[in-house]
């Protein structure tokens, strides 16, 4: 069963445009002159820009694709580049806000000569003649060098068109557009959320074609229609990322109480599982980080379940109660939090695909292999204490599968604060009706 989940989620695409061409449905396009960009659209032009990037920057040296990464890594005009640029928010970029981000744009470290030429690039002669002990970028000088930028994108992605062979006389047409998504994006998934941002819906498109000229006038409209990343805090998981875990004792004392509280636990996985953020050739090591997590969250998951017993039998809370409650709440804390980190990012197709995947293996995987390992081992079946509700028990799981299909169908598929009361709610009339069944309060046999 866990097998064919995971294929029928592997061509979901496929199948769903199967069933959108038996319904005569045609994929929604988003109106993106008339409005903003969506939350799939502005996805899709998150995808569009990233592959783009990795092809105009391909081969090329550290700090000469700077460029590039400025006009089509950064969402926004010239403006809102200029202030991601502008880390301190001082009006100028110094050479610690360049380095901060190049850092981010790049994925690198710059060396101090690779610094010091973007700058020298970026101030204008005038500038450069202006003797201080503190060179700094203004808005000026740093349109100057963006329009600059922007010509010499332009000219290479006209050379990189040229090179695909995807456009002849300067013209792009939707069959040579669909061959250069194929070069941005080697995944199905992904290419066809790009489809729904084609240049080809919009009016620039002339008798099936397109100009090189408005093409790329269509290509800094999805820029600017990206939203900008919070800075801030995207530098502060950057500064935090690279120092990795770390077994010193914070100054502060809310971090020295939460230090002595988490102590035992950190200090067992700082000294078995590598951490890839402490760089120096750590990274490699990722496969044995992964597959000590999953080791750590087995030895996590027996100490819960056991003590979890043993605080129920204490307090006369029956062991179903404490698996329907506790148990339950505890063994979903990573998907919280991974819902929670990739929702904030937008992506929140994978944060409920994330809890639906899980529940799903849990039920197809992590009931069933136990059990027959058990069966192996004991040579008999295992006896289930139901009380003969069993039967009730499933029909009313799949009953709060069918509402919570219902609710988010109800709120058109996306995620809203309406949708999260109405999931909670479900949720508390879960846990009552089933402890109610319990403690006999209300008894149903099938």
């Amino acid at each position: 069963l866990y097998a064919g989940y995971v294929l029928v989620m592997k061509y979901n695409t496929v199948l769903q445009s199967w069933v959108h061409s038996l319904r005569k449905i045609s994929p929604e396009t988003p109106d993106l002159e008339a409005g903003g960009a969506t939350a799939d659209s502005e996805e899709a032009s998150m995808i569009f820009h990233v592959g783009l990037v990795r092809l105009l920057t391909n081969n090329k040296q550290f700090a000469e694709g700077m460029h590039i990464h400025a006009v089509s890594g950064v969402p926004g005009d010239v403006k809102q580049t200029f202030e991601e640029f502008d880390a301190d928010k001082d009006g100028f970029i110094s050479e610690n806000d360049l380095k901060q981000t190049m850092r981010r744009l790049l994925q690198d470290e710059p060396s101090n000569v690779q610094v010091e030429q973007t700058i020298l690039e970026m101030l204008s002669a005038e500038s450069q003649r202006k003797d201080t002990s503190e060179r700094k970028i203004s808005f000026q000088d740093f349109q100057e060098w963006y329009n600059t930028a922007e010509i010499k994108t332009k000219a290479e992605l006209f050379s990189l068109f040229k090179t695909l062979n995807i456009a002849e006389d300067g013209e792009l047409d939707e069959n040579g557009y669909e061959k250069f998504l194929t070069h941005l994006s080697k995944d199905e998934h992904s290419r066809n959320k790009l489809a729904k941002i084609s240049p080809f819906t919009s009016q620039m498109a002339k008798n099936g074609k397109i100009s090189f000229d408005d093409f790329f006038d269509w290509y800094k409209q999805q820029n600017e229609l990206r939203s900008p990343s919070p800075q801030g805090n995207e530098n502060e998981n950057t500064e935090e990322e690279s120092e990795g875990a770390s077994l010193s004792f914070p100054p502060d004392l809310y971090g020295r109480f939460m230090y002595i509280v988490l102590f035992p636990i950190n200090v067992g996985l700082y000294f078995t599982v590598p951490d890839v953020r402490w760089k120096n050739g750590w990274e490699k090591y990722f496969y044995v980080t992964f597959l000590l997590a999953i080791v750590w969250i087995a030895i996590y998951a027996y100490f819960m379940v056991w003590w979890a017993v043993i605080a129920g039998d204490f307090a006369g809370i029956p062991q179903a109660v404490m698996g329907l409650t506790f148990l339950a709440a505890g063994t979903s804390v990573p998907d919280l939090i991974t819902s929670v980190i990739v929702a904030k990012q937008g992506h929140g197709d994978m944060a409920v695909s994330s809890s639906i995947g899980s529940n799903i293996f849990d039920v197809a995987m992590g009931l069933p292999f136990p059990w027959l390992l058990g069966t192996i081992v004991y040579g008999h079946g295992i006896p289930l204490s139901s009380d003969g509700t069993l039967f009730l028990s499933l029909l009313i799981l799949f009953a709060m599968v069918l509402l919570v299909v219902i609710t988010i169908f109800l709120c058109n598929w996306k995620m809203t604060k309406g949708m999260g009361y109405i999931m909670f709610v479900l949720y508390v009339l879960f846990v009552t009706q089933d402890l109610l069944r319990h403690y006999h309060v209300f008894r149903v046999n099938f």
